[in-house]
């Protein structure tokens, strides 16, 4: 389904500006203020597939044992850099990790994890244009609709990096 065969589906397109993921950031980092945003933000370090530069932005996730699920729109560009490299650093609650990216780009198949990211991060489904049913799963049909504008990334979580 795409918006030409269903022309009210939309994702909202907000973008932070780049100075809310600076401050973001540089809180994520700040000892005290990680533990306490870092329960439902991480910081995300990939690495440049043209530039080899590595790039650290600020995403929600959902963590279940050693599985982490992420959720951004296609419209972002700093995914695709998992396309070649899938290997990642991530920042949890303050603690380092090390782990192996898998993408879902508008694949049916991550309707699975996008409902467990959802049903656990449930502000997020309002910036992904999903509701909720009446018996509080969410509403399949949006989410289907929606689903091939965004990308689920799935990280396996391989070890926990030691401090430098």
């Amino acid at each position: 389904m795409n918006a030409e065969t269903n022309p009210t589906t939309t994702v909202p397109s907000w973008t932070p500006p780049k100075w809310v993921n600076s401050m973001m950031t540089a809180m994520l980092r700040t000892p005290g203020l990680q533990r306490l945003l870092g329960r439902r933000t991480a910081l995300l370090t990939v690495t440049g597939r043209k530039t080899g530069k590595r790039y650290t932005t600020p995403v929600t996730y959902f963590r279940e044992e050693d599985t982490v699920l992420v959720v951004t729109r296609r419209v972002r560009t700093w995914w695709r850099n998992l396309d070649t490299n899938r290997e990642v650093e991530l920042r949890l609650a303050g603690r380092p990790y090390q782990g192996r990216a898998r993408l879902r780009v508008g694949d049916r198949a991550g309707l699975d994890d996008l409902s467990a990211f959802l049903e656990h991060r449930r502000r997020d489904a309002k910036a992904y244009g999903i509701g909720f049913t009446t018996d509080g799963h969410i509403d399949e049909d949006q989410a289907l609709a929606v689903l091939p504008y965004l990308v689920i990334i799935r990280i396996t979580l391989t070890a926990a990096r030691a401090r430098a």
